[in-house]
């Protein structure tokens, strides 16, 4: 869509760490559906109705919260750092009720608002989770406006949330630099003596942290008591029903949100949801299924680079012997460049074909020896040189939010059973998700939503999508009561606003309360 980008301004939109633990998946081949209806916009539309907000459900009625006092926020850019668009920025502080984080128990959640030129002070919010916890919070509200379709972003004031744990809600920040380090330079193999040794002692280290640091509301810090905050929120703007519209692990909450609190959704877009009702260890092998085939996608493409492919006339072999020698070069979990630290820049990349070209590059160099490039795309990427790296709230709401606690035992075993259908990144997924090994028990793990009573709600999902693996996402919208699902045929992860014809629906759906028709793909 024209003046239109996607949102977030990560390559891949989520790390390999989140995509492991919260991409819902299940193992299989990539499906098509079955009914395709073609077109730049929605084919047929359905007008939406909200239901009433006295629709329970398992979350209660709704949460309370004092009115929102909206004030400047010096610290937070007004202006979208890639396309110059200019809002108008607010911040306020919500303080919640229940599960006790942060000083003096109290837990809270910032919030910043975006408006466009000539968007009113009490304009309708919409609120916008994208990526994982502390990604993309408050502190990127205009980015996150700016990639918004222009129609969205001057109809709403945008919001986005730094959920408790994240970014300046009473953040955890237990994962040193050290041990992020580590988990970028694990083995490629967990299994193997050395990388299992590296996974073992960053695991480890990681969980005392944290433990520590957290103490015992730790566990506290998921996604189902990030949805109720969600509705404190709803309660703070003075709203009886909420729109949101999340991505990945943003999507995921927005789901869980609507499952807990049905009656207070006006309109959700569920853009690449997880699965909460799925295992996270078939996450984690999914996610080494889908990875293959977009692996073999990104070596076809390679020779259409321009200036040739620099992985030379067989792409993916270049990338197997790189991994291997490099694997051979560097101890697992040093902070030296890995055969695992190729696999986690795919794993970043794959998903966005546009960062294709560099990636080839850089993996090119790391095989003939240089590792520089691919060891700094990794650093950027993961934020390991920001005060803060969003790596470590999103690891904690990961590991919280999955009951699953894999110890070198049962490792072994998941790793030899999806060694065959992904041989090259079956075993490092699920060495990632190993991570979690000896984290405390979860207080709310995830399982299955239905949202009954809930309006229409918008899912979209890329047939070939290797972050959020299309069958994972048809699954979630059959289980959702009232959704409908647009399907792209792309291996783009995020459809919102990257396919024009996604755009269109998600414009149609927030704007004017209609849904597409049942069964509508979108062309590549």
């Amino acid at each position: 869509m024209s003046g239109a980008r996607r949102i977030g301004p990560l390559a891949a939109g989520l790390a390999a760490l989140t995509m492991v633990l919260l991409a819902g998946c299940t193992l299989g081949p990539s499906q098509r559906p079955a009914l395709a209806t073609y077109g730049p916009g929605p084919a047929a539309t359905v007008t939406t109705t909200a239901p009433a907000s006295g629709t329970v459900g398992p979350g209660g009625p709704g949460q309370r919260a004092d009115p929102i006092r909206w004030q400047g926020c010096a610290d937070v850019a007004d202006t979208d750092p890639t396309t110059g668009q200019q809002f108008d920025v607010d911040c306020a502080t919500v303080v919640t009720e229940g599960s006790a984080v942060g000083s003096a128990g109290r837990r809270s959640i910032e919030v910043a608002r975006a408006r466009a030129a000539g968007v009113a002070d009490d304009a309708p919010v919409l609120v916008v989770l994208d990526g994982s916890p502390g990604q993309h919070g408050r502190s990127d509200v205009a980015a996150v406006a700016a990639g918004l379709s222009p129609a969205v972003r001057q109809h709403f004031a945008v919001v986005t949330v730094d959920l408790a744990g994240s970014g300046d809600a009473d953040p955890i920040d237990c994962i040193s630099r050290t041990d992020l380090g580590a988990l970028a330079t694990l083995g490629a193999d967990p299994t193997q003596p050395e990388g299992a040794k590296a996974l073992a002692e960053v695991t480890r280290s990681i969980t005392f942290e944290c433990t520590d640091q957290g103490g015992p509301d730790l566990p506290l810090v998921n996604t189902t008591e990030a949805a109720d905050d969600l509705d404190h929120l709803r309660a703070a703007l003075g709203t009886d029903r909420l729109t949101v519209l999340g991505r990945g692990a943003g999507a995921t909450l927005g789901t869980v949100y609507a499952d807990r609190y049905p009656g207070r959704v006006q309109a959700a877009v569920l853009d690449a949801p997880a699965n909460p009702m799925d295992a996270a260890d078939a996450r984690a092998a999914a996610v080494g299924v889908a990875a293959e085939k977009a692996l073999d996608a990104f070596a076809a493409a390679c020779p259409t680079f321009s200036g040739g492919c620099p992985l030379g006339a067989d792409p993916r072999g270049t990338v197997e012997k790189t991994v291997a020698q490099l694997d051979a070069a560097a101890t697992p979990g040093t902070g030296r460049v890995t055969g695992g630290s190729v696999l986690l820049s795919l794993l970043l990349g794959l998903g966005d074909p546009a960062v294709w070209p560099g990636l080839a590059g850089d993996i090119a160099k790391a095989g003939q020896g240089d590792t520089t490039a691919l060891a700094s795309r990794l650093s950027t990427a993961l934020g390991l040189s920001d005060s803060r790296s969003w790596v470590t709230p999103a690891l904690i709401y990961a590991c919280n939010d999955t009951a699953v606690r894999l110890g070198p035992d049962q490792l072994a075993t998941a790793v030899q059973d999806v060694r065959a259908q992904a041989p090259l990144f079956g075993p490092y997924a699920l060495g990632l998700l190993g991570v979690c090994g000896s984290w405390p028990a979860p207080e709310n793990a995830l399982g299955a939503v239905k949202a009954n009573g809930a309006p229409p709600i918008l899912v979209l999902g890329a047939v070939d999508d290797p972050v959020a693996p299309y069958e994972s996402v048809r699954a979630l919208a059959g289980q959702l009561a009232s959704a409908v699902l647009v399907s792209w045929q792309s291996g783009t992860h995020g459809s919102y606003p990257a396919s024009a014809c996604a755009a269109g629906a998600v414009d149609g759906y927030l704007l004017q309360g209609q849904l597409p028709a049942v069964g509508t793909l979108c062309p590549p």
